[in-house]
């Protein structure tokens, strides 16, 4: 064929690519997504049945309900809009509404260090506790393994050895029988990390003795023949095996308590309704000292407000001057307090205030020949506090007031100028109407804000100097929010009280947040 002239060869076929067929690819766009719908849903399964295996129903039914969420919404075509919806809407859920819902729930209850545990797990400790009686022995105890199986060794104070028959740790419906032997040596035993691992099983194991007794486990290394300090009746009630007394649950304090109404620990917390907020109202010992902190709190919020604003416009009119020289340095130089992390900043200042070694009090003590005690006088405590408050805060109002001054317009001051106005008329006259109503609702959001800082009291002061009037440790330079703190980790640990405190918090700054939006609103439709 080479030998043919070139315009009588023939080419070669061209191999065609094989086609797919069309029914192919309906089923992949079908069942594509389905499968990946399936592969994600199943991890969300298995965190479902771990809660619930484990006991945490509540947040099983949450998982579950966030997995049949999802699975709608990124399954169903008629859902599509809201495919990028709920990322958002599930972490407001996860990260505003639930933990809210949560705060709102212990402030109906009287969870507190005495009271962590359930009905049912409070119950259980006080069953588990275990009593020596007249006669009982401890006895040495060793788990010598044989395979897979297990034999016990005890060995009493006075020398005497027993052998339990083989066994299966987990699988002993009833008490393995124990022998007495003379010899007593063993070739190997469970090490300490051994029963560590398999104390959960080893509670459960009975050992009877020849005598007809039985020993239970009382530590790693030793059984004793202890009984049950309670045994509970069909009616509930729990019958104490030394005294013969009698408690009795009382789900309304928390408590089971004997016939004389004597508390027994530990508590389970139970539900209270409102008591707690009526507790603020009623109780001397706490609703005293809260009105004190809840002036106080107002007293400091607005006044790091109106004094940080008041800085912030000085400082801003100021440095809006074009005739002067060095602005963005003195704007830099302004700015660091808000540069520098707060915990480090207020530590700082902290020990500038120190009496004997502040530079604030050398100074003091050089000009005016004075060293005033910042952290033990009420009224200089809080001062402190103001000044330091004012000094981390003014920075934010400076560059909110130097935005706001640069959009009035420049012709305004022009023609205040021609009318032979001055510096003052045209701050009063012009710079501040034109300001106040857009930064108004900057003023409530930091008034909001200021409320809540509890991290600035706990940094700098811890609430001191202490009211001595007080039952809880409340102290008067706390704000609201670092006294529930205080409540809450100290003192008893009270995070019922402590919640409900937390709840009218949540409303004072909700309904500052909503004040703070409805005149936001106002100003842009007046603009």
């Amino acid at each position: 064929m080479n030998d043919m002239p070139p315009h009588t060869r023939v080419a070669a076929p061209i191999a065609q690519p094989r086609r797919i067929d069309p029914r192919w690819r309906e089923r992949a766009a079908l069942w594509g997504p389905r499968a990946l719908g399936i592969a994600a849903v199943l991890p969300g399964l298995a965190i479902v049945l771990k809660l619930y295996l484990t006991g945490q129903w509540l947040f099983g039914v949450i998982a579950l309900s966030v997995v049949a969420a999802g699975s709608f919404v990124y399954q169903q075509a008629r859902s599509s809009a809201w495919r990028f919806l709920f990322p958002g809407l599930l972490a407001a859920a996860l990260f505003v509404v639930l933990p809210i819902a949560y705060t709102v729930s212990l402030s109906t209850s009287n969870y507190s260090s005495q009271n962590l545990l359930t009905f049912g797990r409070a119950t259980d400790y006080l069953l588990s506790n275990r009593y020596m009686p007249v006669g009982a022995q401890r006895y040495g105890f060793a788990l010598l393994p044989e395979g897979k199986r297990y034999r016990a060794r005890l060995e009493s104070e006075t020398g005497q050895i027993f052998l339990s028959e083989t066994f299966t740790l987990g699988h002993t419906d009833k008490p393995v029988a124990m022998t007495q032997i003379a010899d007593g040596a063993v070739d190997a035993q469970a090490d300490t990390a051994t029963l560590v691992r398999l104390v959960g099983a080893l509670k459960t194991l009975v050992l009877q003795l020849p005598d007809g007794s039985t020993a239970q486990m009382s530590s790693l290394h030793s059984f004793d023949t202890s009984k049950p300090l309670y045994l509970r009746r069909s009616d509930g009630t729990l019958v104490n095996q030394q005294d013969h007394s009698v408690l009795r649950a009382n789900h309304r304090s928390g408590y089971y308590e004997t016939a004389s109404g004597e508390k027994v620990a530990p508590g389970f917390t139970v539900s209270v309704g409102p008591a707690q907020f009526l507790k603020l109202l009623t109780d001397e010992g706490l609703s005293k000292p809260f009105l004190k902190v809840f002036g106080w709190t107002l007293a400091y919020s607005g006044l790091t407000v109106l004094l940080s604003f008041a800085a912030g416009l000085a400082l801003a009119t100021v440095l809006s001057w074009q005739e002067l020289r060095w602005r963005e340095t003195y704007k830099l130089l302004f700015y660091l307090p808000s540069a520098v992390p707060m915990m480090i900043a207020v530590l700082i200042v902290k020990m500038m205030f120190f009496t004997n070694t502040g530079e604030v009090n050398a100074v003091l003590d050089t000009v005016f020949g004075i060293r005033p005690e910042w952290f033990h006088s009420p009224t200089l405590a809080r001062t402190m506090v103001v000044i330091v408050s004012v000094w981390l805060h003014f920075p934010y109002m400076m560059m909110l007031c130097l935005g706001l001054i640069r959009a009035i317009p420049a012709e305004l001051y022009e023609a205040s100028a021609l009318a032979g106005a001055g510096p003052l008329t045209n701050f009063t006259q012009i710079t501040l109407p034109l300001i106040a109503r857009p930064i108004l609702p900057v003023l409530i959001a930091s008034f909001a804000s200021t409320f809540n800082n509890a991290a600035l009291i706990v940094f700098l002061t811890d609430g001191n100097p202490s009211y001595l009037d007080t039952r809880d440790p409340v102290g008067m330079t706390d704000l609201l929010a670092s006294a529930t703190y205080r409540i809450a980790f100290f003192s008893g640990s009270n995070f019922g009280l402590a919640a409900a405190i937390s709840v009218l918090l949540f409303l004072i700054v909700a309904v500052l947040a909503f004040a703070s939006l409805r005149l936001t609103r106002n100003t842009g439709s007046l603009n």
